[in-house]
């Protein structure tokens, strides 16, 4: 049976998005898990949601586009903040259910492994 993700054993500061098991050929390997800072997450998401705000009231009032283009950059601007942060990225999940080796933020190569539910 795989290791799989111990949500007790993650940093209170982290949430875990998205866990790949080996499937098939790719039994050797370790599960993969992609974390996020949840503060992180949290202010980019209210930056991308007052982005999209100020775009519906641009086209409600009829106001320049301008500022429609400059409330898309503000979405931008939060989606790059969402994503960053010293700790989020691909981990490989110890046999403990543990965060183990850090992948970094690039996505590793997942193939022939399969997305789960993180119990």
């Amino acid at each position: 049976m795989d290791a799989m993700l111990d949500r007790t054993k993650l940093p209170p500061d982290l949430w875990a998005r998205r866990v790949w098991v080996p499937d098939g050929e790719a039994r050797g390997r370790r599960p993969i898990v992609l974390v996020t800072d949840r503060k992180r997450l949290l202010i980019g998401g209210l930056t991308m949601a007052f982005g999209l705000l100020v775009v519906i009231v641009v086209r409600v009032v009829h106001a320049h586009w301008a500022f429609a283009v400059s409330a898309l950059i503000l979405e931008v601007i939060g989606g790059l903040y969402l994503t960053g942060g010293q700790r989020a990225g691909f981990y490989e999940v110890a046999a403990d259910g543990s965060l183990a080796k850090y992948l970094g933020k690039s996505k590793p190569n997942l193939r022939a492994m399969r997305v789960v539910k993180i119990p």
